[in-house]
């Protein structure tokens, strides 16, 4: 998730540079065709083209919408975890009741290094995989970073299994959905601690019920990540833009000849007016193409890249949250942005 109130220049220059000067090749392509070469019939009446911005227009922006709320779905979801791993810390600290302090603090904290693992094993689902391709430096668009740690973008399973024993955490790596597999398991010592004396019914009833609410925040994490934006939405978006930006410098033929012959311009004069378009066609279509950029960025929210929800600091925080409840000594520190960026 970008942190910084406004985005670099630099990086706005970086990502959009190459479509800027493909835009200015094309429009300067078309006005010397026109100008230099007399292909005259090069000229598309501005009236279409303008009912084709405005779909288009209409077109990204409810494509950003969606985007934006699949977004939206997605954080809230990461943060309904983080505030249910909260509830699960107190009702772990609150709820047993066992005579020997001792048992009590090695069954603690059995629950809760292993929700720890649940926690990070989910993140680990969610990044495991991503469409978006590598980069050694900063992008704010279709690229992720690839230097960062392993812990960091939990590509390695050994971020959720530093949690667990080294005989659970064999065992979870042959599921094909570890943190299902972590939550049957605290659902069991659950039930152990209820057989035992340790935990009454309702209480019992009432941490198993939140296993169920934790197995429905993933469940929501899980269908974003596998189900993809409906590529007939992103699709045509691109391609209706790219249309657009096709067809803006010919219809501004219209437009700067209709001006030119309004004001009574030489045919030197004319020519020089005529190849403003250019620059002018560039800048509009540089708008629309950052437009569909913009919202294509937040299509998949768990892939690692700028703009997606900052899954690993969230987790991250949980992490010291617990490990102090705890009182262990080895707290990491809270996540910082890299690059302006918050992983």
């Amino acid at each position: 998730m970008y942190m910084r109130r406004n985005i670099r220049l630099k990086h706005v220059v970086v990502e959009s540079w190459g479509l800027l000067l493909l835009v200015l090749a094309w429009s300067f392509a078309v006005v010397f065709m026109h100008e230099i070469s007399g292909f005259h019939w090069l000229v598309v009446p501005v009236l279409p083209v303008t009912l084709v911005g405005i779909a288009v227009s209409l077109y990204v922006g409810f494509k950003s919408v969606s985007a934006y709320n699949r977004w939206w779905e997605a954080r809230q979801a990461v943060g309904t975890i983080v505030v249910r791993s909260r509830e699960w810390l107190i009702h772990v600290r609150s709820f047993i009741d066992i005579d020997v302090v001792s048992a009590a603090d090695d069954v603690a904290r059995e629950l809760l290094h292993r929700h720890l693992a649940w926690v990070f094993a989910v993140a680990h689902m969610l990044r495991r995989t991503s469409r978006l391709k590598t980069s050694g430096g900063s992008r704010i668009f279709t690229r992720r970073r690839a230097d960062h740690t392993v812990a960091m973008m939990h590509q390695d399973p050994k971020s959720y299994g530093r949690f667990l024993d080294p005989e659970e955490y064999s065992v979870a790596q042959t599921y094909r959905n570890p943190a299902t597999f972590l939550l049957c398991r605290q659902a069991d010592s659950l039930r152990a601690l209820m057989q035992s004396g340790r935990l009454n019914g309702p209480r019992e009833a009432m941490m198993t019920g939140m296993l169920g609410r934790l197995a429905e925040s993933h469940g929501t994490c899980e269908r974003i990540k596998n189900t993809p934006f409906p590529r007939q939405i992103a699709c045509f978006a691109t391609m209706f833009t790219w249309l657009f930006v096709f067809l803006l410098p010919l219809a501004f033929l219209d437009v700067f000849e209709t001006a030119a012959a309004r004001e009574q311009l030489s045919v030197s004069l004319t020519d020089e007016f005529v190849f403003t378009l250019a620059p002018l066609a560039a800048v509009i279509s540089w708008v629309f193409l950052m437009m569909e950029k913009v919202s294509d960025s937040s299509e998949d929210p768990f892939e690692g890249g700028v703009h997606d929800v900052p899954l690993s600091a969230l987790c991250r925080i949980v992490e010291i949250e617990f490990k102090q409840a705890m009182g262990e000594k080895d707290i990491p520190p809270p996540l910082e942005p890299v690059d302006d960026v918050l992983y």
